[in-house]
């Protein structure tokens, strides 16, 4: 199953000693997801470049396995986090073949 999880990161000011153990869990969860690249749960990951976060493309077996790998990155306490099912093209291409052979058969007026 794919996963597109939109990670924005919660801005807040605080102070010098908790920015440095969030970007220290930022490191660590960065690691983790060459940990995930490798054995192939994690297919891609960009930045955003005009805010703090970014996305991840996630091939995972169920809900409960993102679910877990999501609670237990370091950087879970400080992000605002969407997740959407996706599919590929290819799915969607046939599910139009499909729908346009149903609407051909339809009679018409």
């Amino acid at each position: 199953m794919l996963y597109l999880v939109i990670d924005k990161v919660k801005v807040n000011f605080v102070p010098v000693d908790m920015s440095l153990a969030q970007l220290k869990m930022l490191s660590q969860t960065f690691e983790m997801y060459n940990d995930y690249k490798e054995n192939g749960k994690l297919k891609d990951m960009y930045a955003f470049a005009d805010n703090p976060g970014g996305i991840t493309v996630w091939d995972v077996e169920s809900n409960e396995e993102l679910q877990k790998i999501l609670f237990l990155l370091p950087t879970m306490p400080f992000m605002e986090r969407e997740v959407h099912p996706v599919t590929t093209l290819d799915s969607v291409t046939n599910v139009v073949k499909e729908l346009t052979d149903i609407v051909k058969s339809m009679p018409s007026k």
